[in-house]
């Protein structure tokens, strides 16, 4: 280890490279792109699922923290290579409580939609409620800050975040993730995020955000955005969908999750003989209404009735909300539920355009991946994030209506040549912006900043 290496801690509340979260792929690339010049300890938890907080990381043949060995909430510990070099530790704390998401988004309507309501022991039950619940955590993080340079924690929203930052918050780099939505207004997050802390934003739109609705500029920040490993999109060897998965052509549900088995029209549809070769859009990510998804959706199929054209809809991701039958049973919109990364990937490189109809993102992943295959986007207007990233870039579109939505679609198919133009500019965008050696560059500086606060007396 060289002498220099400063100790970081890592704060998030899920730690994987097995899940499709945006924050949860951030804060894993962070952490394999800095092992190799920090000492760094990441603390989160047994916990794979956001939605319940279940422990669903076994404890049979693990290794236990060795103060909590004999505890009734184990902590496991782990110790991993990066492959970009250098190793860290993990530790995974349980989780206390599971989340009942109905009881939950109740209880969210309930304080987000009445002000009086909005009390410190109302707003910390919520909290507590939204989780992870992890106590022993933020104790960890309360006995051993003076053990750690730097803290960094992700995701404003978390009880992680909320409750841990405040301890550490002159040494804290936070990164919010933030959107414009009803539970960055409560008081609570005026407290937690303050100027003493130092921040990562993913894109200019998220720290307008974040100032608009918080009220300050944060002293120490850095635009960071998310790195990307470029190699994985033009060094793999493209795999034969159709061998593959037969999901060209089919309406079935391939991932086994009860959830995204609403109807039987949809695992039963018949394929017809010419929709392997139809040419399709792609959505990729949530099936909810929240990603706006049902306006896209319903846009679509109105779109097919007044054009000749073949295209369809393929749609990759997990059904969160219920989406009525006429779209489901709609012969030009295939839903595919979960799929490998690599037939993701696959389908990246066979579409003709994705789209993003997302009115709330703090970065979009998925849009940086169909750059570097090359495809133009089409986002949704109302984001600020998405919109932005496509005036930077000029690799894509955006709709606020459905008669511009109407209007970019037939734009971006009738004019094929123009397309590659946007795709091929997006490529070099996230190329220049958000390869490994400018993010870790901009992550090194912004620790150092961090560092030097206490020399200023900031």
């Amino acid at each position: 280890m060289k002498p220099s290496l400063k100790k970081i801690a890592v704060v998030s509340p899920i730690f994987s490279d097995k899940v499709s979260g945006g924050s949860e792929k951030l804060i894993f690339q962070f952490v394999e792109l800095l092992a190799s010049e920090f000492e760094i300890t990441v603390l989160t938890t047994r916990s794979l699922d956001y939605i319940t907080w279940k422990n669903s990381i076994s404890i049979q043949g693990k290794n236990f923290f060795q103060e909590a060995s004999n505890s009734a909430k184990p902590i496991l510990i782990e110790e991993r290579k990066s492959s970009l070099g250098g190793k860290y530790t993990v530790l995974q704390f349980t989780v206390e409580k599971q989340r009942n998401i109905d009881k939950f988004n109740k209880l969210s309507k309930k304080i987000l939609e009445e002000p009086s309501l909005q009390n410190k022991e109302n707003v910390q039950y919520w909290l507590e409620e939204q989780g992870p619940y992890v106590p022993e955590l933020i104790q960890f993080i309360e006995s051993r800050r003076s053990e750690f340079d730097v803290f960094f924690f992700v995701s404003y929203l978390y009880y992680p975040l909320v409750f841990g930052t405040p301890l550490v918050a002159e040494k804290s780099i936070v990164i919010p993730t933030f959107h414009d939505e009803a539970p960055a207004y409560l008081p609570v997050y005026k407290e937690v995020l303050t100027d003493q802390s130092s921040y990562s934003f993913n894109t200019p739109e998220e720290l307008e955000v974040f100032q608009n609705i918080l009220g300050f500029k944060p002293s120490t920040y850095s635009i960071t955005g998310m790195n990307l490993d470029l190699s994985r999109y033009t060094d793999i060897t493209k795999s034969n969908v159709l061998e593959r998965s037969k999901i060209s052509g089919s309406n079935t549900i391939l991932s086994k999750d009860k959830e995204q088995v609403r109807t039987k029209a949809v695992s039963k549809k018949e394929v017809s003989p010419t929709s392997e070769k139809a040419p399709f859009l792609l959505y990729v990510g949530r099936v909810d209404q929240g990603k706006g998804f049902l306006e896209m959706a319903e846009w679509f199929a109105e779109w097919k009735k007044n054009t000749e054209l073949p295209h369809k809809l393929k749609i990759v991701g997990k059904i969160a909300s219920k989406i009525p039958n006429r779209i489901l049973e709609n012969q030009n919109i295939e839903f595919l539920g979960f799929v490998e990364e690599q037939i993701k990937l696959d389908l990246l490189e066979s579409c003709v355009c994705l789209i993003n109809s997302s009115p709330l993102e703090s970065f979009s992943i998925v849009l940086m991946e169909a750059w570097l295959k090359g495809k133009p986007v089409l986002v949704n207007g109302k984001s600020d994030v998405l919109k932005g990233h496509c005036l930077r870039s000029n690799g894509g579109l955006f709709y606020s209506d459905q008669k511009s939505f109407f209007a970019t679609v037939d734009y971006i198919l009738n004019h094929p040549d123009e397309s590659m133009i946007l795709g091929k500019n997006g490529k070099k965008y996230v190329e220049l912006n958000f390869n490994p050696d400018t993010v870790k560059e901009k992550l090194l500086r912004l620790i150092e900043k961090t560092i030097q606060k206490k020399y200023v007396g900031l």
